[in-house]
Protein backbone atom coordinates (compact mmCIF):
# COMPACT_ATOMS: atom_id res chain seq x y z
CA UNK A 1 0.00 0.00 0.00
CA UNK A 2 1.28 3.72 -0.82
CA UNK A 3 0.45 6.88 1.08
CA UNK A 4 -0.94 9.38 -0.91
CA UNK A 5 2.09 12.23 -1.81
CA UNK A 6 -0.73 15.11 -0.09
CA UNK A 7 -0.16 13.33 3.11
CA UNK A 8 3.64 13.05 3.19
CA UNK A 9 6.28 14.82 4.99
CA UNK A 10 8.52 16.98 2.53
CA UNK A 11 11.74 16.73 4.10
CA UNK A 12 13.80 19.36 2.83
CA UNK A 13 10.82 22.04 3.58
CA UNK A 14 11.42 20.57 7.41
CA UNK A 15 14.82 20.66 7.69
CA UNK A 16 15.11 24.25 6.65
CA UNK A 17 11.74 25.06 8.93
CA UNK A 18 14.15 23.07 11.67
CA UNK A 19 17.49 25.06 11.13
CA UNK A 20 15.18 28.52 10.52
CA UNK A 21 14.07 27.40 14.01
CA UNK A 22 17.19 26.84 15.67
CA UNK A 23 18.95 30.32 14.49
CA UNK A 24 15.85 32.11 16.27
CA UNK A 25 16.50 30.31 19.40
CA UNK A 26 20.27 30.73 19.58
CA UNK A 27 19.28 34.17 18.51
CA UNK A 28 17.14 34.33 22.14
CA UNK A 29 19.55 32.71 23.82
CA UNK A 30 22.35 34.85 23.16
CA UNK A 31 20.44 37.80 24.06
CA UNK A 32 19.47 36.12 27.34
CA UNK A 33 23.02 35.98 28.30
CA UNK A 34 23.38 39.27 27.67
CA UNK A 35 20.70 40.57 30.15
CA UNK A 36 20.68 38.14 32.76
CA UNK A 37 19.62 39.46 36.24
CA UNK A 38 21.46 39.25 39.27
CA UNK A 39 20.79 39.26 43.22
CA UNK A 40 23.94 40.38 44.54
CA UNK A 41 23.78 39.84 48.59
CA UNK A 42 26.28 42.38 50.62
CA UNK A 43 27.20 40.37 54.26
CA UNK A 44 28.75 42.87 56.66
CA UNK A 45 30.90 40.54 59.08
CA UNK A 46 31.53 42.83 61.34
CA UNK A 47 27.66 43.05 62.25
CA UNK A 48 25.57 40.44 64.01
CA UNK A 49 23.37 38.37 61.53
CA UNK A 50 20.42 39.09 63.46
CA UNK A 51 21.25 42.68 63.28
CA UNK A 52 18.76 44.44 60.29
CA UNK A 53 22.02 46.27 58.68
CA UNK A 54 23.96 42.50 58.33
CA UNK A 55 22.84 41.70 54.80
CA UNK A 56 21.78 44.16 51.82
CA UNK A 57 20.57 43.00 48.76
CA UNK A 58 21.06 44.74 45.26
CA UNK A 59 19.32 43.90 41.65
CA UNK A 60 21.33 44.01 38.71
CA UNK A 61 21.85 43.32 34.85
CA UNK A 62 25.42 41.53 33.75
CA UNK A 63 26.52 38.59 31.45
CA UNK A 64 28.37 36.55 34.96
CA UNK A 65 27.92 36.63 38.49
CA UNK A 66 31.21 38.69 38.33
CA UNK A 67 30.26 41.14 36.44
CA UNK A 68 27.22 41.78 38.93
CA UNK A 69 29.51 41.82 42.09
CA UNK A 70 31.90 44.20 40.33
CA UNK A 71 29.40 46.85 39.94
CA UNK A 72 28.08 46.44 43.39
CA UNK A 73 31.56 45.93 44.99
CA UNK A 74 31.91 50.07 45.10
CA UNK A 75 28.81 50.60 46.77
CA UNK A 76 29.04 47.41 49.48
CA UNK A 77 32.87 48.36 50.63
CA UNK A 78 33.96 46.04 53.52
CA UNK A 79 31.14 43.85 52.83
CA UNK A 80 31.38 40.21 51.79
CA UNK A 81 29.39 39.65 48.28
CA UNK A 82 27.32 36.78 46.39
CA UNK A 83 26.01 36.89 43.30
CA UNK A 84 22.90 34.62 42.31
CA UNK A 85 20.28 34.06 39.48
CA UNK A 86 17.57 36.58 39.89
CA UNK A 87 14.93 33.55 38.61
CA UNK A 88 16.66 30.91 40.89
CA UNK A 89 16.16 30.23 45.07
CA UNK A 90 16.07 33.69 46.50
CA UNK A 91 13.87 35.86 43.39
CA UNK A 92 11.55 36.69 46.18
CA UNK A 93 13.96 38.76 47.47
CA UNK A 94 13.58 40.81 44.04
CA UNK A 95 11.16 43.01 44.97
CA UNK A 96 13.47 44.34 48.04
CA UNK A 97 16.29 44.59 46.41
CA UNK A 98 18.45 48.23 45.70
CA UNK A 99 18.32 48.44 41.58
CA UNK A 100 22.14 49.40 40.17
CA UNK A 101 22.61 50.27 36.45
Amino acid sequence: MTPATDTQIDLAAWARDLERENKRIAEINAERVRRRGYLVFATDPTVSPEDPSYCEVYATEARTPNQAVGKIRPLATGRRLHAYLATGKYKHELADARWVA
